[in-house]
């Protein structure tokens, strides 16, 4: 019997010792980097210790409710139906952790230290081998099989490039139904000008309103650059997504609509994105990533750690010539507005779009390989709720073994992304 410790490396000694009163109650525990065998992938060791434990036991503090790492694990554990527990080390209630936490068991080892444990200990002992567990998805005839691995939690494959853009729109329009106080953060490049085309057709099938009481977000914008320049994303969602709409009378009211700016107005772009974000918290977000792994303009090789730009909300990002070239080799500026990739990983439902065969070597690498701040398009994969969107084509470039995915419509995959939502 075996349970994983996740914890934050502040917290490395008190990890220790838990795992050791564990094991002298004759209960493994399993932690990082301690049981990662030399030449083993982090990440994959991490998901197979998770998925083969009887629980995981959190060790909570102020750091571990903050940190990426420590949500990804306890998404898996949800993934894959493993209990959690956690255990109270600072007098501070679950904010970022609460949607994972609020249900779960908890322990206040503040005053009573190791007494406390006792109970845990016989909880443990008595759940079920994790083996019994149902297996990943299984439930759902459209989800992935319990043979895929643990990211992204669902694989949509689709005959074609337009439906899987009419999925991605339906996708939109279902959750600002469902969540009516939140922003939508729209995605920009050549994917997203298949899901605006898709989004004003069910308009005129009559979707209406089609974005309800949502407000809309761009995920970024040249910076430096007036919106009507035709490298303006800005004018890219007036022009594709928003114009047409009003044409038909449904297109949400101004007050809904917050498309970035890219230069200083009435007051400064980034604090206006940072306000939008923070008063109506994104529920959805779907994002492109480049061939090269670049994506919401962060680009590859600049960055060392992670931690540098999970927690990124709305900023200003340099590219170079070489990551220019993937965001648009004709605009006059080489900063970028972005909402930031804690943004992005902080939407209640993340979608990755693949609409493009030149991006069948990235997604391979961003499904199997390693996170690594090197390809900023790897720490998507700390999204607990993340879908891939892609066409058969694609899956077959990116080497998807068939068993793990099934083809289905869009009213079909929308809708059953919609309900685990």
């Amino acid at each position: 019997m075996t349970v994983f410790l996740s914890y934050h490396s502040s917290k490395h000694a008190v990890v220790e010792h838990l795992a050791n009163y564990l094991e002298r109650q004759e209960v493994s525990a399993w932690y990082a980097p301690r049981d990662i065998s030399p030449g083993a992938t982090w990440d994959t060791a991490i998901a197979d210790a998770i998925k083969s434990s009887r629980a995981l036991i959190l060790l909570f503090c102020t750091e571990a409710d903050a940190s990426p790492h420590v949500k990804r694990e306890l998404a898996l554990a949800d993934r894959f139906h493993i209990p959690v527990y956690w255990l109270r080390l600072e007098r501070v209630e679950p904010d970022k952790l609460g949607y994972f936490l609020s249900s779960t068991q908890w322990i206040d080892w503040m005053d009573n230290r190791d007494a406390t444990l006792e109970t845990l200990v016989a909880d443990i002992v008595k759940l079920a081998p994790s083996a019994e567990s149902p297996p990943m998805e299984a439930a759902s005839p459209d989800s992935l099989l319990s043979s895929h691995p643990a990211w992204p939690r669902g694989l949509m494959v689709f005959e074609t490039e337009r439906q899987a853009a009419e999925a991605t729109a339906r996708i939109y329009f279902g959750l600002a139904k469902k969540y009516p106080d939140s922003t939508l953060v729209l995605p920009t490049g050549r994917s997203a000008t298949q899901v605006f085309r898709a989004m004003v057709r069910l308009a005129d099938e009559g979707v209406s309103p089609p974005f309800g009481e949502a407000h809309i977000i761009t995920d970024t914008e040249t910076f430096g650059v007036w919106s009507g320049h035709d490298t303006s994303r800005t004018k890219h969602v007036q022009d594709t997504l928003v114009a047409p709409l009003i044409q038909r009378g449904l297109a949400p009211p101004t007050s809904q609509v917050h498309l970035l700016s890219g230069v200083y107005n009435e007051e400064d772009p980034v604090k206006s994105a940072q306000r939008i974000l923070r008063t109506w918290p994104p529920s959805l977000h779907a994002v492109s990533i480049s061939p090269s792994g670049e994506v919401l303009a962060y680009e590859v090789g600049t960055y060392n750690d992670p931690e540098e730009i999970v927690g990124d909300g709305p900023r200003i990002v340099e590219v170079s010539d070489h990551g220019k070239k993937y965001i648009d080799p004709e605009q006059p500026s080489r900063s970028i507005l972005t909402i930031g990739m804690g943004t992005a990983l902080a939407a209640e439902v993340l979608l990755v779009l693949a609409f493009d065969n030149q991006k069948a070597a990235i997604l391979h690498r961003v499904l199997n390989g390693p996170i690594t701040a090197g390809v900023p398009a790897t720490l998507l994969q700390m999204h607990y709720n993340a879908y891939l969107l892609t066409t058969t084509n694609i899956a077959e470039g990116i080497g998807l073994d068939q068993t793990w995915f099934r083809r289905m419509t869009p009213e079909v995959a929308a809708d059953w992304i919609i309900s685990q939502s």
